[in-house]
């Protein structure tokens, strides 16, 4: 449902065939306040502490540099992490599985679903769980893995668990877009539904970060940015990600993502020329035929290099090495947090910690 003021962080206008889906929006955020009205106080509590990391629109947000960043972190204070994701596109997503244990991957982008596998690689040492019945991984986690910290992705509309500390991203450039949720809006939920956040995370621009506070003064507010951390080899994790090889190529960018104007945005600030682009549905499945044809793209508009991200790599990687001319190679991008987050975070953990027994927290 819309909130009716005059605000710059909606920063989208209202169709004409929009507002013909407002009854159903009005429907569907009724039903949905009512549903949460219910669920939320009988919410499954987990014996670790229960971090989600979500969003409010969909689309894109950058959840997933989010979740790695934030597990990372968690690592180093000592604890023993998991993340806990749906598994979307995956066909272990219904019965739930076990992608990594954090020695050992154990399942296909196929089986898992590319985030989570990408999630799994760039993690050792945390366990990742797929399954849409979070309540079962976070048990799984606990009682078979020994974790402490259960990291929830794309968590904020998973009522059923609850969570110690509840992460919502927004991007500063569409936050609610026109205000409305589905159908006539991208919003899951009404905005107003933030109060239950404990943090927002907004990434880049100031507009939206110092209106939000005002707003929702009981939540408090970051900012964060994606950060280009260097590209590699398609089929070579080893080699070390180089920072400065984009610099006056011309390039053929290619992704399956949902954000892939911020994909290109990257690729030209640090100093590629675009030369051709190839947007694919998010989630896509590569396969043989769709390799041949970025090639033949490439060649056609005389790119040096083709750039994937990383969600693309965990596909692309699991079909036969073949001959690649012009060369693919992989997009790391890193999440940097303001100043305060990091205090915040741990601030939060440490009480919520205990409410813990002690053998289940890191302090």
């Amino acid at each position: 449902m819309r909130e009716a003021e005059n605000s710059p962080i909606y920063t989208e206008r209202l169709r004409w065939w929009q507002a013909l889906l407002i009854p159903i929006s009005l429907l569907y955020s009724g039903g949905l306040g009512l549903y949460l009205w219910w669920r939320l106080p009988r919410q499954t509590r987990a014996k670790g502490l229960v971090i989600s990391v979500g969003n409010l629109s969909v689309g894109g947000t950058g959840k997933t540099p989010v979740v790695i960043a934030l597990c990372r972190h968690l690592q180093q204070r000592g604890w023993k992490v998991a993340v806990l994701s749906r598994g979307y596109g995956g066909s272990m997503s219904h019965h739930g599985g076990v992608v990594s244990d954090g020695e050992r991957i154990y399942a296909t982008v196929a089986q898992a679903g590319d985030e989570p596998l990408l999630i799994a690689h760039e993690l050792p040492g945390v366990v990742v769980l797929v399954g849409k019945d979070r309540r079962r991984t976070a048990r799984k986690a606990v009682e078979q893995f020994g974790c402490n910290v259960l990291v929830l992705d794309d968590g904020f509309q998973y009522w059923q668990l609850h969570r110690d500390v509840d992460l919502v991203l927004l991007n500063a450039r569409r936050p609610f877009g026109n205000g409305w949720t589905l159908p006539a809006g991208i919003l899951r939920e009404p905005p107003a539904h933030l109060r239950r956040a404990a943090a927002l995370l907004v990434e880049g621009g100031r507009t939206c970060h110092d209106e939000l506070p005002l707003r929702f003064p009981d939540v408090s507010c970051f900012v964060w940015h994606r950060v280009f951390a260097g590209i590699r080899p398609l089929h070579d994790r080893s080699c070390p990600f180089d920072p400065a090889s984009l610099t006056g190529k011309r390039v053929f960018a290619m992704a399956a993502i949902a954000r892939f104007d911020s994909f290109q945005r990257t690729l030209v600030e640090e100093g590629a020329e675009i030369a051709g682009a190839w947007k694919l549905p998010d989630h896509y499945r590569y396969t043989p035929g769709d390799v041949q044809e970025v090639q033949r793209r490439a060649r056609d508009c005389h790119a040096e290099i083709i750039v994937v991200t990383e969600k693309d790599a965990v596909k692309l990687e699991q079909m036969p090495v073949m001959s690649l001319d012009p060369p693919i190679l992989v997009l790391r991008i890193e999440a940097h947090f303001s100043s305060g987050f990091w205090r915040w975070l741990e601030a939060r953990l440490r009480a919520a910690s205990n409410q813990l027994a002690p053998t289940e927290g890191a302090y």
